[in-house]
């Protein structure tokens, strides 16, 4: 069968835009967004970047995980702590390679402390490439038991040009309330700290709320809020509960196209 050249071309042109979308397939659990030749893409899971034809720059934006709350528990009307929120973290300027693909870890949740006095977990960190790149780490964990005391936000182990650490948690106070947990940490700036059991608010962009301190009867901590809220403690008046869990962190890959990616 004999093809025109014109015919030749627009399979050509088909051919080169199919290897150019395939090089420039992104993972699943991500959203990529933007406008003009500006593309970001959220990563809330891990996942891949991979980048596109001609790019050798990104700005990468990583927020951690929040820490868990205490367990409540031991002896009737104990308060466990709040868990510290997640840091963030920003680095411009990130050399990368032409089609090559960039792992992308984002922070899962981390749980509370189980019911009784029992310690949450450190929150989970969120980095790309490697931990070497950039990275922010997860938020402190709330302790368990008599008064158990919050988790403190900090920046120590971070990775990145800009660096933000995420709120306190707040200690739990017996007979009256868990400990609140801390805010998460953002672009704006550090995340709230938490008091009593009035949670830390989280920045503006992107840091979660932590979860509020809970005093009523045998209650579980709460959740905090992505990105990077910590959890509040558990509070026992009669019967062990659990703290609330540190919420989930994410990654931002920001890139600017200048031209189609063609080989």
């Amino acid at each position: 069968m004999a093809y025109k050249f014109s015919d030749m071309k627009k399979l050509l042109f088909i051919f080169i835009l199919g290897l150019a979308n395939l090089a420039n397939a992104q993972s699943t659990g991500s959203t990529t967004t933007g406008y003009g030749g500006l593309k970001f893409q959220t990563f809330s899971v891990t996942g891949s970047w991979v980048c596109e034809n001609g790019i050798s720059l990104v700005t990468v934006e990583c927020w951690a995980g929040g820490g868990g709350g205490g367990g409540g528990g031991a002896s009737n009307n104990f308060a466990g702590g709040g868990g510290a929120g997640g840091s963030y973290v920003k680095t411009a300027g990130l050399t990368v390679a032409s089609r090559t693909s960039y792992t992308v870890t984002a922070a899962l949740l981390a749980a509370g402390g189980s019911a009784g006095a029992n310690n949450g977990t450190v929150g989970n960190d969120s980095w790309f490439n490697t931990t070497g790149t950039i990275i922010a780490k997860g938020g402190d964990f709330g302790r368990g038991g008599t008064n158990g005391a919050g988790g403190t936000g900090s920046t120590t182990g971070c990775v990145g040009t800009t660096q933000n650490a995420g709120g306190n948690g707040a200690a739990g106070v017996n007979s009256t309330k868990s400990g609140g947990g801390g805010g998460g940490a953002g672009s704006t700036g550090v995340g709230g700290a938490a008091s009593g059991g009035t949670a830390g608010t989280g920045t503006s962009v992107g840091g979660g709320n932590g979860g509020a301190g809970v005093g009523t009867a045998n209650a579980a901590g709460l959740a905090g809020t992505a990105a990077g809220g910590g959890g509040s403690g558990g509070y026992r008046s009669t019967a062990n509960r659990a703290g609330g869990d540190g919420a989930a962190g994410q990654v931002v890959v920001e890139w600017r196209t200048t031209h189609l990616g063609f080989f």
